[in-house]
């Protein structure tokens, strides 16, 4: 698929199946966060990926608009560093995640 075809047909997924990712899957979405490019190439950004249960649950508790959290097999969760260009570079990641 190209490039702007991806992002023009981009969906909001927030209904989910039980089957659980597969882990080639999980790494390749990884991946594409950790190739994406970053200010002074500081790549402030650290990922965690949660496919317990309970911790879905408790994520999806603290999230405010995101309580379909707890249905999904699995989730990404991007922690960064304190930097000036980190929230700007992490939404990159994100986004490549995507």
């Amino acid at each position: 698929m190209e490039v702007f075809e991806a992002v023009r047909t981009v969906l909001a997924v927030r209904a989910y199946q039980s089957k659980p990712v597969p882990p080639e899957t999980i790494q390749r979405i990884v991946e594409s966060a950790w190739l994406t490019a970053s200010s002074i190439n500081g790549q402030p950004w650290h990922f965690i990926v949660v496919e317990e249960r309970s911790v879905l649950d408790d994520l999806a508790a603290q999230a405010g608009h995101g309580r379909y959290i707890s249905q999904a097999p699995m989730a990404i969760v991007v922690g960064m560093d304190a930097s000036r260009y980190a929230v700007s570079d992490a939404s990159r990641a994100i986004q490549s995640m995507i």
